[in-house]
């Protein structure tokens, strides 16, 4: 064998050592990242995310926002809609007695009235509502008028006052001729009366009042300029 073919065999048997070094290190890279090169290789780019695996509780979605509730407007002065009248003591101005009005009307549906004796408009609120006890019957539909005094933004339990004003309830009744009692908040021994004055927090003279027979509170208004709206909820509890 001449020189020229000894060097070419040489040289064929060093390319094919060459090769076979490259394939035995591609083949030594770890399985975990040639399996991680192919998942990138044919995982598309918007591919949804994994489902959970068995047994796990997907997050629940969030809830949507729940709107904030309107604020129930607050009546001016007196109960709001759907409070309750509450039982408490007056002196009926006629009799002189003591006990409770709302309690004494039981379950008939009834307006409270509730002003100051010098009021001329009061006392013209007092012969209309009169006039709708009479038009519904009295069997049906109750009413009594409270007198309190005026104080400090407020219609209170008379006290040091109690007899004088008393005594001009009596001679008020008498003067417009209704046959709705007139009464007085009783007072607690030498104090005030609680519950008329923390629990109806009358601000206002001729703060009207009705409740159905339940003693919640279907109209509350200070003033009203007419009783057409007080007729149409005195009808629709009537029937």
């Amino acid at each position: 064998m001449n020189r020229s073919s000894t060097v070419l065999i040489a040289a064929l048997l060093l390319g094919a050592s060459a090769c076979q070094d490259q394939s035995e290190t591609a083949d030594s890279k770890p399985a975990d990242a040639k399996a991680s090169n192919a998942t990138k290789d044919t995982e598309p780019a918007n591919a949804p995310a994994p489902a959970n695996a068995p047994g796990e509780v997907a997050p629940a979605p969030a809830a949507p926002a729940t709107p904030a509730a309107a604020a129930t407007p607050e009546a001016a002065s007196g109960l709001d809609l759907g409070m309750r009248f509450a039982a408490f003591d007056i002196i009926n101005c006629d009799s002189g007695d003591t006990y409770c009005q709302v309690c004494k009307y039981g379950p008939n549906p009834k307006i409270m009235a509730v002003g100051t004796i010098d009021d001329e408009q009061f006392k013209a609120d007092l012969k209309q509502l009169d006039a709708l006890v009479q038009k519904h019957g009295e069997d049906r539909l109750k009413a009594f008028a409270v007198i309190a005094e005026p104080k400090d933004g407020a219609l209170v339990t008379p006290l040091a006052s109690r007899a004088d004003l008393q005594a001009k309830a009596k001679a008020l009744r008498d003067e417009l001729g209704i046959s709705i009692p007139v009464v007085i908040p009783a007072p607690k021994g030498d104090a005030p009366n609680g519950t008329f004055e923390t629990h109806y927090n009358i601000t206002a003279s001729r703060t009207i009042m009705f409740a159905d027979g339940r003693n919640q509170v279907k109209y509350s208004q200070v003033a009203p300029s007419d009783y057409s709206e007080l007729e149409g909820v005195i009808a629709q509890i009537l029937g």
